[in-house]
């Protein structure tokens, strides 16, 4: 098994909430970002293929999809805390927000 190392540059409070999102959900981080790379690698079928940017399309469409459906929960958890709970309130929102923007500048990249 070959291991490569990736830097990523991002926005803390995406890096933060993307921690919190793969704990809840009990998974790593290593793995999910695995998950999404997984798909930009061409297939063995495609080696003959001149160009990668359909691969890298679904690809960015296979995070934009896993980034709505996180932002969802993230909602939906925001949503249910109580009234007295402003500062968790806040931080959620904050969340869906940032997800949000991180969703358009895909969409505006894809």
């Amino acid at each position: 098994m070959t291991t490569t190392q990736m830097k990523f540059t991002v926005d803390a409070d995406i890096a933060s909430t993307f921690k919190a999102r793969c704990a809840v959900g009990g998974v790593s981080m290593a793995s999910e970002i695995k998950r999404f790379m997984k798909n930009c690698r061409p297939a063995a079928d495609t080696k003959t293929s001149t160009s990668t940017r359909p691969l890298r399309r679904k690809a960015v469409a296979g995070i934009i999809g896993s980034l709505n459906a996180i932002m969802a929960e993230e909602e939906a958890y925001r949503d249910n805390i109580p009234a007295v709970f402003t500062q968790r309130y806040d931080d959620a929102d904050h969340a869906c927000s940032q997800l949000s923007d991180a969703i358009a500048c895909l969409e505006e990249a894809f």
